[in-house]
């Protein structure tokens, strides 16, 4: 038996007498690793190395604080939760990491053989079979809302019980208007009242100005990024990118998402004036362009970085990455909050998605468009042919890949290589016989 069998072994046992114990100390050791190796030379990018040390930092707490972690489903107002000095843990950003650690089979074995159906999100059983295996982080309370799917708040009723703690529930509005935004505001206000009871902390008016502070200034340092990444010339990788939603969404009005972002701000801006003065040559003619639409598989794959790296693609902004809300106003936090969530671009019409789509098509200069089309999204997957008929008609090939983000079982490398080699070949046949001011409609 090699040493490395001896180590995944020994790794199985020590989680399965004390997770807790086990997922601490690792990522103390992690936190330790980074800390040497945050000068390293081998990574592109050192800013990524930040979001790994600060996405540590997090995660250790919500292991080494269970009374002030709080589960969560994406887009809950992380801002509200670090104002009371909480920890958020999204559910499905929790399944998204433990793929990377190569665990989903282990969540999704256990989330069936407890009879949950298989033909849900793999985001959402897999966090259950996790919940489950009691590999989470322990905490005092789950909060969900209706953005995205209902899967969100069946996942944390289903969690509650396995908890044993309350679940808050919070309903997004569909539309844009004044009642919506009183509507959500009060509900938000409500959560606080909840957390304060659960907790037994005080919500402080001073903190929640410096959370609502926090997220503005990470907004525009996100701002910066994404202006920034629409230069031929700016090194930022989709394939990471599409990872960008923890510091956005998760870390959001704390301190570390301000710190990842102004780090890398500040090395895009570094890299690409280096490359302007070394002359590369490197020009929007060079490059297909693509606009990701939804996300990625999280498992251990490398399709992605080889269509960067071997096919001469650059993904050059996705839509998680997009910013949709205004400057959040702390003298009137819950109401500015109600609004950033109403107006979220999954959330409401279909249309308001296309609009953004289109505009952000025109902005980065793409040649084309991928959308990744996890199974079990009913959500995205209903939408794909709407989506796919209005960007053909303003000239964009459109091209939906059908994957799994989770479930590394549902990986086929052979069809991903063949449809995305057709795709690239009717791009580039265009952009070879097609002046670059001129657009066609594609059938």
């Amino acid at each position: 038996m090699s040493l490395f069998q001896k180590l995944k072994e020994w790794a199985s046992r020590l989680i399965q007498r004390n997770s807790q114990l086990f997922f601490r100390e690792v990522l103390r050791f992690y936190k330790i690793y980074l800390f040497f190796f945050r000068k390293s030379k081998n990574t592109e990018l050192r800013s990524l190395l930040v979001q790994k040390r600060v996405g540590v930092k997090h995660l250790f707490n919500t292991y080494s604080h269970p009374n002030r972690t709080v589960w969560t489903t994406m887009f809950v107002p992380s801002e509200i939760l670090f104002a009371m000095g909480l920890y958020p843990f999204c559910l499905e950003i929790g399944a998204a990491l433990f793929a990377g650690l190569g665990q989903s089979t282990l969540g999704l074995i256990e989330a069936e053989s407890q009879g949950v159906s298989t033909d849900i999100c793999t985001f959402h059983r897999a966090a259950i079979g996790h919940a489950y295996r009691n590999v989470f982080p322990k905490n005092i309370l789950q909060v969900a809302t209706t953005t995205l799917c209902d899967n969100n708040t069946k996942t944390a009723k289903l969690c509650e019980c396995l908890t044993g703690k309350d679940t808050m529930l919070i309903d997004i509005p569909y539309e844009e208007d004044e009642y919506s935004v009183k509507y959500l505001a009060k509900q938000l206000e409500e959560l606080v009242s909840q957390l304060e009871k659960a907790t037994g902390r005080k919500m402080r008016q001073d903190a929640l100005e410096r959370a609502l502070e926090y997220a503005n200034k990470t907004r525009e340092k996100i701002l910066e990024v994404n202006e920034l990444r629409k230069d031929p010339l700016c090194p930022l990788k989709g394939s990471n990118a599409l990872g960008f939603m923890f510091p956005t969404y998760l870390l959001i009005g704390s301190e570390l998402a301000l710190e990842f972002y102004s780090n890398l701000a500040d090395e895009l801006r570094e890299k690409i004036a280096e490359r302007k003065a070394k002359s590369s040559g490197i020009s929007a003619t060079d490059q297909v362009r693509i606009l990701w639409l939804e996300l990625k598989p999280y498992f251990n794959v490398d399709f992605l970085e080889n269509l960067e790296e071997k096919e001469g693609i650059k993904i050059a902004f996705e839509e998680t990455n997009y910013v949709y809300w205004d400057r959040l106003d702390p003298k009137k936090p819950y109401e500015s909050l109600a609004r950033k969530h109403i107006v979220n671009t999954y959330n409401g019409p279909l249309e308001r998605r296309i609009e953004v789509t289109k505009m952000l098509a025109r902005e980065y200069n793409v040649d084309g468009i991928v959308v990744f089309s996890s199974w079990g999204c009913r959500r995205n997957n209903a939408a794909v042919p709407t989506i796919k008929r209005e960007l053909n008609k303003i000239g964009y090939p459109f091209l939906s890949l059908d994957g799994d983000c989770i479930d590394d079982k549902n990986y086929m490398p052979g069809q991903f290589s063949t449809r995305i080699e057709g795709f690239l070949e009717m791009i580039r046949g265009r952009k070879a016989s097609i002046p670059q001011h001129e657009t066609c409609s594609v059938s």
